[in-house]
């Protein structure tokens, strides 16, 4: 009995390596034959804005490293949720991953209501790719300088002071609602579809101010644009001269965006490190690091269970602060 026994739990322990190691090797292979076509990143919002650049920067160094293409889908609406929704139901094979942002992954997971896809279990982490500011905007004719003056003017027209912002539960959204709170003010809100369409409703005169990315970056050299404050708690490297929320007596407000890559649960680990070592790569790349800082952000990786934590720890933040602001899906 002792001997079949042992002989039983040989067996088992046998058959429990072998799966072991074909499962291992199964993973090794698919990583070595990775890409087997092409690789898409798709975001949420449309051509234009930072997160969209940021995008296509580390796309170029990718597709030079594999040499096979890696492109950029713009899938926009619903504050991400779409493109979110496409990516988690895409094949967990690596050859789909999605560029995230707070706006765009936490707070919509909050903001919207029976979503198909749960913000945390439905993807793998990458990697962080960088870190960047909003800017406060108003148009270079407008009588409001300064953050001083677009508060009393607020209060001045409870709920008409109109702002724009790169789509409702956007990082944008949230900073000019946090800022409405800490002013105790009322705004009214209008939701575009991304950074650029948002800024040139504010160039346009549609609306009274702006929350906008570094893609407005342009528009505030030429003189067309003023900008107020950066949301960031240090001052921006390309605008050193204007103040920080904080230096302004509005630290509430404070917003850094954050953005990286994430694929569909299930992706096989040795796939998942493979694409971030391209991206770690990528950002070594003196021209794509120089580009990714063009678009205003402060070039940053990690491990992927890094950036899961990360995840997880921004998902909570921002569904608390969505609560707290009472904010509702448009």
């Amino acid at each position: 009995m002792f001997t079949l026994c042992r002989l039983v739990a040989l067996h088992a322990l046998a058959g429990a390596c072998a799966l072991g190691a074909f499962t291992s090797g199964s993973a090794q292979t698919a990583a070595a034959a990775f890409p087997g076509k092409v690789v898409r990143i798709v975001v949420g919002f449309p051509a234009g804005g930072s997160s969209d650049g940021a995008a296509r920067v580390i796309a170029e160094r990718m597709s030079a490293e594999w040499n096979s293409p890696v492109v950029v889908e713009n899938r926009v609406g619903a504050g991400g949720t779409i493109a979110a929704g496409m990516v988690a139901a895409a094949a967990p094979d690596g050859h789909t991953l999605f560029l995230i942002a707070p706006g765009t992954h936490a707070v919509s997971s909050a903001l919207y209501a029976n979503l198909p896809y749960d913000a945390i279990k439905s993807f793998t982490s990458v990697t962080q790719v960088g870190l960047g500011p909003y800017f406060v905007l108003v148009n270079a004719t407008s009588r409001i300088r300064t953050m001083t003056d677009l508060v009393a003017t607020a209060k001045g027209a409870p709920g008409t002071l109109a702002y724009a912002s790169s789509g409702n539960g956007s990082g944008a959204h949230l900073v000019a609602e946090s800022l409405a709170i800490a002013t105790a003010t009322k705004l009214l809100h209008v939701p575009y579809k991304g950074a650029a369409p948002a800024t040139f409703a504010l160039l346009s005169g549609d609306v009274s101010f702006a929350i906008s990315d570094i893609s407005a970056a342009p528009h505030i050299e030429s003189g067309k644009l003023r900008a107020l404050a950066v949301t960031t708690p240090q001052r921006s490297a390309q605008f050193p001269a204007v103040a920080t929320l904080a230096e302004q007596g509005l630290v509430q407000a404070e917003y850094t965006i954050s953005v990286g890559l994430v694929a569909p649960a299930g992706t096989p680990r040795e796939v998942i490190r493979k694409i971030n070592g391209a991206v770690v790569n990528a950002l070594g790349n003196a021209d794509a690091n120089r580009k990714l800082v063009a678009l205003g952000f402060e070039p940053r990786t990690s491990t992927p269970e890094d950036y899961d934590a990360s995840i997880a720890a921004d998902v909570e933040k921002f569904s608390r602060l969505v609560r707290q602001l009472g904010l509702k899906s448009q």
